[in-house]
């Protein structure tokens, strides 16, 4: 075919095929070119749109001067210039949106050298507001055949095909919350993947976000590949495990492992009052927290894998990373993850870190230093002990019933500062992909998505405690009341022929309290947030009015100023606790003591949640309490299932057995609370 002859401007030289032809037939025109270009213009010479719109500039500021150069084929006139101007403008417009909706279409397909205003774009992409923009400036006829409806059908229906469900290679195809929600600080983490490229598969950005998908919200490769359209699911594993290496080479060692903080830091940063004050004989003793968690795996086909995996206390195979933190919640290291047999409890774990010196521990801690742990690790103080460190961790009941009230206090120090770790171990669960059940096809990998996700905690989220040096008067007060022994607990045992009358809560006069006072008398949240459920379960329908609930109580008949409630046990349906406490109307600190009988609350170092309902119902509600709640609490769900204990055999109990009567499990995710999962 012969080729078009091109449009070339006198002015400037530049050619093009899409000039408007514009002859230079005025004098003024032909003049202002000339002087520009040191060219001489004659009047059949063309002039493009960008030397015409300088010269129009150029008129509009000297208009008048020279009126006297013009001809007939420019208008001189105020209307006839500025509808001429008007014309130019709406031109170039058009001109330009037509060019917008063709680059809109290219930069689709990343189509190589397109060129577009960078006011325009945003990586590599047409901007929202651009688009919004585009209109036809006018409307070609156009006759189509079969051939080319269908051509045009089936390039429609690719398009549609290859377009994503996410596409995070568009920065706003998605709003601030949605990123937050399916990837959780994905810009700044970006920042980390230098040394990644891109590739003609997947962009850094796409790797990235499937990678925090499937740690956030626990997605399969297969649902990742059909979202993101890959081809299948081996290419996602293909993409994990880049991002995996990547973040491991250059994100993790900043957040996480002894070697990234030093001993001071967190010292100075990462160390509660409240521990300090109760644990700590100097200012250079440093308290850590340990503590194992649970991440439950696939069972094996392997018989040995299948037995040294198998736990006999949570009766499912699984294996157990330890977690270190301070007492803060942050979390210092994570070793593992271990088996998880009977070999392989807390206490071997915890011997293994320290005669292997993991993460270099040894050398990190100095001599004196505080080890934080619970019960799990009793066949390891000993060895805490041999190297230097002393161990804090809760006594045990040893066959009694009841701790005693020495016993009580000290446990409940260690549960105040301990609580951190349950806390980190909580936060770890919140990432969907270690709340399921893991393929064994990932246990390699298992170590690299811990530190991982570890160090995400560490960079972004807020620890367990905001302000360290907080709490210092509560920890004070915890201190002189750690050998305080409990007089409402020996007034009880030697009262002799006492009688109780059960009343209704309503008929009683009991000093009214602050909620800020039921924090003091627990020394925090937990046991509030424990008093409602036993609250609500105590509340049953009155017996002369069937529509009102009433809230029993029992009153002392010998001494007016001791009132109790028997609560049942949220572990055991044959267990009852009994909660007294002691009280005066006409003083100023009203509540005198309190006692349960409950195993932990025989101390003075905080009260129990059995303790914590009786205030909160008689002091704060004032024997009000609004039992309507939403429709899907635990109250109502209890209701929508069935219950066959009418037919069930009767189960005899001893009650001197803590292990007999009808019991349930605690939950198996670590609580976010400030006190033992226990009754209190």
């Amino acid at each position: 075919m012969p080729r078009n002859e091109r449009s070339v401007c006198g002015g400037c030289g530049i050619s093009s095929d899409s000039f408007v032809v514009r002859r230079a037939k005025n004098n003024l025109l032909r003049l202002f070119v000339s002087v520009r270009s040191s060219k001489h213009i004659q009047p059949e010479d063309q002039v493009c749109n960008k030397c015409y719109s300088k010269f129009l500039i150029w008129y509009k500021k000297t208009r008048g001067t020279y009126d006297n150069l013009l001809n007939e084929n420019f208008p001189a006139d105020q209307n006839n210039y500025d509808e001429h101007e008007d014309q130019i403008e709406r031109h170039k417009q058009t001109r330009n949106h037509h060019q917008l909706l063709f680059l809109y279409i290219e930069l689709q397909n990343l189509t190589a050298g397109v060129r577009c205003c960078r006011d325009h774009v945003d990586n590599q992409r047409l901007r929202q507001d651009a688009v919004e923009q585009i209109f036809a400036g006018h409307y070609d006829e156009l006759s189509l055949n079969t051939h080319d409806v269908q051509n045009i059908l089936s390039d429609f229906r690719s398009f549609m095909t290859n377009v994503k469900s996410f596409d995070f290679d568009d920065p706003t195809s998605l709003s601030d919350e949605s990123y937050l929600n399916f990837t959780d600080q994905f810009e700044n983490l970006l920042g980390y993947m230098f040394n990644m490229r891109n590739s003609h598969n997947r962009s850094v950005r796409t790797a990235l976000a499937v990678f925090l998908m499937k740690m956030r919200l626990g997605i399969s490769n297969r649902v990742l590949g059909s979202l993101f359209h890959f081809k299948n699911q081996r290419t996602v594993a293909h993409l994990i495990h880049s991002v995996r290496v990547a973040l491991m080479q250059d994100f993790t060692s900043h957040y996480l492992g002894l070697q990234h903080i030093d001993r001071q830091t967190a010292l100075d940063h990462h160390q509660t009052a409240i521990a300090t004050e109760l644990f700590t004989t100097n200012s250079n003793q440093l308290c850590i927290i340990m503590d194992g968690t649970y991440i439950y795996i696939q069972k094996s086909s392997n018989n040995e894998m299948q037995r040294r995996t198998y736990s006999f206390h949570k009766h499912r195979h699984l294996v157990k990373p330890m977690i270190i933190t301070t007492t803060t919640g942050y979390i210092l290291c994570c070793i593992g993850p271990f088996l998880a047999d009977g070999k392989n409890n807390d206490a071997p774990i915890a011997k293994q870190v320290l005669y292997s010196n993991g993460e270099g521990i040894l050398s990190w801690l100095h001599d004196e230093d505080i080890v934080i742990i619970d019960r799990g690790f009793r066949d390891a103080v000993k060895t805490v002990e041999l190297f230097g460190f002393h161990a804090a961790m809760p006594h045990f009941l040893n066959g009694s019933k009841q701790f005693s009230t020495t016993d009580a206090n000290y446990n409940r120090c260690v549960a105040k500062s301990r609580w951190a770790v349950e806390s980190a171990n909580g936060k770890i669960k919140h990432f969907k992909y270690f709340n399921q059940t893991i393929q064994n096809a990932s246990i390699p990998f298992l170590s690299d998505y811990l530190h991982i996700v570890c160090s995400i905690i560490n960079a972004y989220q807020t620890p367990a405690i905001k302000d360290a040096h907080s709490g210092i008067g509560m920890a004070t007060e915890m201190l002189s009341l750690l050998d305080t022994e409990n007089t409402l607990q020996k007034h009880l045992s030697s009262m002799t022929n006492t009688r109780w009358r059960k009343y209704d809560a309503k008929m009683c006069i009991f000093p009214i309290l602050s909620i800020d006072d039921i924090r003091r008398y627990c020394f925090g949240n937990y046991q509030l947030k424990q008093a409602k459920g036993y609250i609500l379960e105590h509340l049953q329908p009155s017996q002369t009015v069937p529509t009102d609930l009433e809230f029993i109580v029992e009153l002392c008949e010998q001494q007016s100023d001791l009132i109790r409630i028997r609560f049942s046990s949220r572990h055991s349906t044959q267990k009852h606790y009994i909660a007294t406490v002691q009280f005066d109307n006409y003083k100023e600190e009203p509540i005198l003591g309190w006692y349960c009988t409950c195993p932990r609350c025989s101390g003075v170092l905080g009260c129990c949640s059995h303790t914590a309902a009786l205030l909160w119902y008689l002091g704060v509600c004032r024997a009000e309490y609004d039992t309507t709640d939403h429709p899907l609490s635990a109250q109502y769900l209890l209701e929508t299932v069935d219950d066959c204990i009418q037919y069930a055999d009767p189960v005899t109990t001893d009650d001197e057995d803590d292990d007999n009567g009808v019991r349930y499990t605690l939950n198996d995710h670590h609580s976010e609370s400030d006190s033992e999962t226990s009754d209190d």
